[in-house]
């Protein structure tokens, strides 16, 4: 992501409704998985660990970020966080060993995503789960998809085989934000024509984020079990299946 963006990552994914919102859905999700205790996860694409306190409770948390100035050198979680990229000879050790993946806008980024995908089916032990999020929809691209640096958007059916790999069953697709997807169509189309740029991730007030942030989380509570055809993001869950699984 753009330098700017990134200074200011860390106080957006703590604050602003967005992530507020899709932590709490994440977090819903993983419990709603029955994850065996005190297993072995994997954040990719962590940051500073910041969504490490919450997966504590799931199990024994490391993270990969290959963006180093994303990462306080003196971090709580810094020892626990590797800089190599997905692929990297290095991770050839922890072939099988994790329970639980995450990749939360993260292959976005990534030029070879269906690469990044096998890596990580690699590090899953049998039965383990990899859990993505993207965004979605090509027709959403905006100056937001630029600064983050990403190199598509996606739609259930193109994420669907991007995680179309050996050994990887999906378990789970839909879609996240289908209230957001008018709103956000209409910046991406005004900002196509403006030399100056509605930003999407500016922080509103503390009442307007506190509310929007229970508006979508009210809006998956009620359309999470339907087949809803359209989101601003695509949720993925899948299994890794062997032997043993």
């Amino acid at each position: 992501m753009q330098a700017p963006y990134a200074a200011a990552y860390a106080r957006l994914y703590r604050e602003h409704w967005w992530w507020r919102s899709r932590e709490a859905i994440l977090l819903d999700l993983i419990r709603s998985l029955g994850l065996p205790p005190g297993g072995e996860i994997l954040d990719v694409g962590c940051g500073d660990g910041l969504f490490f306190p919450e997966l504590e409770r799931f199990g024994r948390v490391r993270g990969i970020e290959v963006d180093a100035g994303l990462l306080d050198p003196d971090g709580p979680y810094r020892d626990r966080i590797s800089t190599l990229p997905l692929g990297d000879p290095s991770y050839e050790a922890d072939a099988g060993r994790f329970g639980l993946i995450t990749a939360l806008d993260v292959i976005e980024h990534i030029a070879d995503d269906g690469a990044a995908v096998r890596a990580m089916a690699a590090m899953l032990r049998p039965g383990g789960l990899l859990i993505v999020t993207v965004p979605a929809f090509p027709a959403l691209w905006d100056h937001h998809d630029e600064i983050n640096l990403h190199h598509r958007r996606y739609t259930a059916a193109t994420l669907r085989r991007t995680l179309d790999v050996p050994g990887l069953e999906l378990i789970r697709l839909r879609y996240l934000y289908p209230g957001l997807f008018p709103p956000k169509y209409l910046v991406a189309r005004v900002n196509r024509r403006r030399a100056s740029k509605l930003e999407q991730h500016a922080l509103p007030a503390p009442w307007a984020n506190r509310l929007l942030a229970r508006l979508c989380l009210i809006e998956d509570r009620i359309l999470r079990r339907l087949p809803v055809p359209f989101g601003t993001s695509a949720l993925a869950v899948a299994r890794r299946v062997g032997p043993d699984a």
